[in-house]
């Protein structure tokens, strides 16, 4: 894990390249405060191209790993980002590459694959990346982010020049103009919170490098005018796979893909912890982690004193079970503190957050560093693939409805009424979201007019059950949340991995029928099968759905209340952009105080919350409408 930065300048003076890599490097130093490096030269009389690296240091701690990384040869560099976690079964097929000798980290395996089979070898790569490698005798220069996102890369063009960096902060410090704010991404984030739907950012022309994409650019003359990037890999709802009615799926197939991508995530040469939630998706990581003989794992988790929000006893089962180390952080010891932490979350983020989860992620992160743990495991993504949230159930049957299939709606709806698994958890303030003309109301009293003709995004239920799950996995909720477990964890200078965005259990769910998702009255019916026998019984068959809960709620009505009323005056930095309306945001706080449940807590944080990220970010901003 590492940070990259990347210029192409326009102007062929190394020491102008080489300072903009240094400003650029300090700024995301946290990402790799292990090492930093940079190269610069002049390709063309009219190209100068230089390279950095912040580097934590995962496999080979020596020096060897050290970036910009080149052959022995002196032909190929890479910076990298990220992990490939199949290395040694690739550094087996590239055989005696001379490369292979030069450190025995997967930056080399990296870097050998991409000499030997160009941009072929990201359909190769098991893992997550972000990457720069050139090609000095053909000046070609290979751009490329994983399949799916899970590594960062953002880019924009200044005075003539590009410039790539792994978060966005890092190309404000070098920019020589201040950005509007992307009002189409402020109204998803307001009305829907939504971020991350696209390759564009909260900062107008700073965009995101598209996942499972690459560019391939020749740098013998000019640097070019526009970037088409190509993708790589697609997701199968894309390339036309569907679930496959009459297919029975084996679910010790699915444990095995699991305990596999989980064993080669535990490759590393500095200790490995896993985030606990104590639900079933963490405590399947950590059973199939416990596989692998001598894995030793300390679990870290997230626990509060309010009942309705506390895991703490599926959490002290599982560990038990597992027989592991267990540190807990929790999280209402201070929250006056977690409100203090909001703005630093928001400033490593580079937007807005969604909620205090990011901050208790943070705090986990902070203690695993504390304890030496340097990468973590983590459970997203199971439950956009197998139908974990309860928003699935509702899309299903309206799904059968589409279809004309009422009898199997009616049937799987009294399963799970019976069950009492999903229904007695619904909630008007989440039902909006995916309900436009609930979400609709009341947009027009606070929404500012810089708003008013803005895009959102279609949350409905899409073409298909299938359709919306491959949107949430790629647009909607997998990219907002890899989003905020980076930022967060690399402000600790920790390493996220993520087992079950392993591309292979992709493909594989993505085939499996929603029946056997959500079945007599279960979510994630075929993962609790996979399951049997590895964690406890009281867990697998867990009716309740938590996650790392906070009872920020509870908060917002007494411990913050004097510090929103604060930032909701009458010169709030969003109402002067023309973004809210600050009288009718006041209103909306009043109201949701009072009890009004057309008032919703999430729309009232977002808005604290975007106020918050526009005096962080104030300096790099056009305030001025």
């Amino acid at each position: 894990m590492c940070g990259i930065t990347l210029i192409l300048s326009d102007i062929p003076n190394r020491s102008i390249v080489s300072d903009a890599l240094v400003r650029m490097g300090a700024v995301q130093g946290h990402r790799g405060p292990d090492d930093q490096g940079t190269l610069v030269e002049a390709v063309s009389p009219n190209v100068a191209l230089g390279l950095g690296n912040q580097r934590l240091a995962i496999q080979d701690l020596s020096t060897h790993g050290h970036q910009p990384m080149e052959s022995p040869c002196g032909r190929y560099v890479i910076v990298f980002n990220g992990e490939v976690y199949n290395f040694r079964e690739l550094a087996k097929e590239l055989d005696a590459d001379p490369i292979l000798s030069i450190s025995d980290s997967d930056t080399a395996v990296a870097l050998a694959a991409l000499a030997r089979w160009g941009e072929e070898a990201f359909s190769r790569f098991n893992g997550m990346w972000a990457l720069a490698f050139y090609d000095r005798k053909r000046k070609r220069l290979l751009i490329s982010r994983d399949r799916l996102g899970i590594k960062p890369l953002y880019w924009c063009r200044m005075d003539g020049s590009l410039y790539f960096a792994s978060e966005i902060k890092t190309l404000l410090a070098v920019a020589p103009r201040k950005f509007d704010v992307e009002e189409d991404v402020v109204a998803r984030y307001l009305f829907q919170s939504l971020t991350d739907t696209s390759a564009k950012t909260f900062f107008k022309g700073i965009e995101a490098v598209p996942a499972g994409s690459y560019i391939d650019l020749t740098l013998d003359r000019h640097i070019p005018g526009s970037l088409q990037f190509q993708a790589f890999w697609r997701h199968p709802y894309e390339r036309g796979v569907r679930p496959e009615a009459a297919y029975q799926p084996d679910p010790n197939e699915l444990w095995n893909l699991l305990v596999d991508s989980v064993g080669i995530r535990l490759r590393s040469d500095v200790p490995v912890g896993i985030l606990l939630s104590g639900g079933l998706d963490s405590s399947a990581m950590l059973a199939a982690a416990k596989t692998y003989a001598g894995s030793r794992l300390t679990a870290l988790s997230v626990v509060s004193d309010d009942p309705r929000s506390n895991e703490e006893p599926y959490i002290d089962l599982m560990v038990s079970h597992a027989g592991c180390d267990v540190v807990k952080v929790h999280i209402d010891a201070n929250p006056q503190m977690l409100l203090g932490e909001l703005e630093r979350a928001c400033w490593f983020s580079d937007e807005p957050v969604g909620g205090f989860s990011a901050v208790a992620h943070r705090l986990m992160m902070e203690q695993a560093r504390a304890k030496g743990l340097t990468v973590l495991l983590t459970g997203q993504g199971s439950d956009e693939q197998l139908g974990g949230y309860n928003k699935y159930l509702y899309f299903y049957l309206m799904d059968c409805v589409r279809r004309g299939h009422w009898l199997k709606g009616a049937a799987t709806a009294a399963r799970f009424g019976f069950r009492g698994t999903v229904f007695r958890e619904f909630t008007f303030e989440e039902a909006r979201r995916y309900l436009p003309w609930l979400r609709q109301r009341g947009v027009r009293d606070y929404a500012g007019p810089a708003l008013e003709h803005c895009t959102v995004a279609d949350t409905g239920m899409a073409g298909s059950y299938a359709e919306r799950e491959y949107l949430d996995v790629c647009r909607y909720s997998v990219p907002m949340l890899l989003h905020y477990e980076d930022r967060m964890s690399m402000s600790h200078s920790r390493e996220i991995r993520v087992p079950f965005l392993d591309y292979r259990i992709v493909e594989y769910l993505v085939r499996v029928p929603v029946e056997q998702k959500l079945n007599q009255g279960w979510t994630k019916w075929i993962l609790r099968q996979a399951i049997a026998g590895q964690v406890p019984e009281a867990i697998r068959w867990r009716k309740d759905k938590k996650g790392f809960n906070i009872p920020e709620k509870e908060w917002a009505r007494s411990d913050f209340r004097n510090a929103f009323m604060a930032r909701f005056s009458d010169d709030m930095l969003a109402g002067r952009l023309g973004l809210v309306r600050p009288a009718a945001v006041r209103h909306l706080y009043e109201r949701w105080l009072a009890g009004d449940r057309s008032a919703a807590y999430k729309t009232v944080f977002s808005i604290y919350c975007l106020e918050i990220w526009l005096e962080a970010f104030t300096v790099y901003l056009n305030l001025e409408k």
